[in-house]
Parts: structure tokens; C-alpha cells; sequence
């Protein structure tokens, strides 16, 4: 792949964004590399997932680039464009996705990192979202993923002025799960990781597909819907609730199979 690097083992994969020439800027191409790559992850069944710039990287992700932005004489605020491609399917994705950040990120690289489901820093990370400065419109899902991290009074702080918010602010308010010493940051990342392969695949899918259902719906229409009783009712009939179970009463660390 052109612009992505990846690897996988031990249960959990790596991407790491590998435009550094253009300060890791999204195209059209490197978000399809990224697509395929998760494609890949889930076959090979991934439970987590490491998003990250190379090493040494000042810009973790400087967002999508300008030209590559949709065209408002065909719809002003569109719901799919270029970038929601990624973003979905980093939401979609059954496994958990963990974005190691290490560099600033910019406008739709924002939006790449609030996609994932745990943000993790060094003090080089910082956060500007910029479509103020260029006019741009947020449609409605590109705003709620903000509102996800932040209460409405941050968040519009961070549309109107468009100011960077360091690493430390960015913890402050939730932005950043942990902000550790960058030659730290690796192994804590891998870390977590492990700790979270370690837990039932089941269970967290379907707890990270509740969340993003309920950042959307109220809890009465995510009851009533019968996709997610279903998961729901497969979790709890699972062999690994019952290997759960089981091994908490033998003192013993459980072996999940994910089914």
C-alpha cells in the first residue's frame, strides 16, 4: 500500500498512516488503503486495533485534504462523503480501535480520532478543528462525533474559534482516555491492548455497538429494535458468558472463543 503501513499479531493489528510528505493529509486513495485494511482486520479477526502516525511524526494527521472536499453544488452538507467511509468503518468495526497519538492533528484528522473508540497522547498531541476557517459545513453526524467527547459548550468553543487545544486540556476534558511521556507511549498503548484481547470479543462488540447506537437514539428505540435484541440475546447465550462464569467461580482466568 501506497500511503498506509500495516501489521498484525497477537490478536491486534497496526496501522500506521504513512503520508508524511504531506503531513499525513487524507486522499481519496489512502482512506480506500485504510478501508481494505480494516476490511482485512475483521476477516482476520482482529479484537483491537492500533491507529497511529510513524515514529518521529510532528503532524499525526492533517485531515482531509482541501481539494478532496465535497463539492456544495451537489450537496451542501452531504452524509457520505470520502471521509465518512473510514469513519464508519472504524465505527463498525467489531474490535476495538485505539488511536496512539503522538503529533497534532487537524480538521478531519479530528474527526478520524473521535471515530476510535480510546484516545490515548503524548504532550506533542494537540487538536484544532478548523471548518471556521474555511467556511466548511458539519453535518449533523460529523458534529455529534464531537459531542460525543466534549459537552456542547466545549465543543462549540472548538468550532467558533478553531484554536488548538493541547495534550493537556485534552485530557482535562476527557478528550484523551491517558496522556503518557512519549517514550512510554507505545508500550502503553500495546499494553492496553493485550488487556483488552485478554476480555470477551462478544461482549465488547456489542457494548461499543450500544454506545454508538445511543449516541443517536434514546434508549427505548434501541431496546425495541430487534438487530440488537438479537446480539444481545447471542452474548448472553454464548459460551463465553458461560466460560465467564465459570472460570470467576474457579478463581481462574477464563479462554474466550468469541462465540
Amino acid at each position: 500500500m501506497q500511503f498506509i503501513k500495516t501489521q498484525q499479531e497477537d490478536g491486534y493489528a497496526t496501522l500506521w498512516l504513512n503520508n508524511d510528505a504531506k503531513s499525513n493529509s487524507l486522499n481519496l486513495d489512502m482512506i480506500d488503503e485504510m478501508v481494505t485494511a480494516f476490511d482485512l482486520f475483521e476477516k482476520n479477526n482482529a479484537r483491537v486495533v492500533i491507529l497511529r502516525s510513524n515514529p518521529g511524526a510532528k503532524v499525526w494527521c492533517a485531515g482531509l485534504r482541501i481539494d478532496q472536499l465535497p463539492s456544495p453544488e451537489k450537496d451542501p452538507v452531504p452524509y457520505e462523503y470520502a471521509l465518512e467511509n473510514i469513519l464508519k468503518r472504524i465505527e463498525n468495526f467489531p474490535g476495538v480501535v485505539i488511536a496512539m497519538i503522538d503529533g497534532s492533528v487537524w480538521g478531519g484528522g479530528c474527526e478520524l480520532v473521535f471515530a476510535c473508540d480510546i484516545l490515548l497522547g503524548s504532550p506533542k498531541a494537540s487538536f484544532a478543528i478548523t471548518p471556521a476557517k474555511i467556511s466548511a459545513p458539519y453535518n449533523p453526524n460529523q458534529v455529534n462525533r464531537v459531542l460525543q467527547r466534549v459537552g456542547s459548550n466545549i465543543a462549540m468553543e472548538l468550532f467558533f474559534t478553531a484554536d488548538i487545544m493541547n495534550a493537556r486540556h485534552a485530557e482535562k476534558l476527557g478528550i484523551l482516555n491517558h496522556l503518557i511521556a512519549p517514550e512510554k507511549l507505545e508500550d502503553f498503548t500495546r499494553s492496553m491492548a493485550h488487556r483488552i484481547i485478554n476480555n470477551a470479543p462478544l461482549a465488547i462488540s456489542l457494548i461499543k455497538t450500544q454506545v454508538h447506537h445511543l449516541a443517536t437514539h434514546t434508549v427505548e428505540q434501541i431496546t425495541q429494535d430487534k438487530a440488537n435484541r438479537d446480539f444481545v440475546k447471542q452474548v448472553y447465550l454464548s459460551h463465553d458468558f458461560k466460560e465467564g462464569k465459570k472460570a470467576f467461580l474457579e478463581k481462574r482466568k477464563p479462554v474466550f472463543k468469541g462465540i
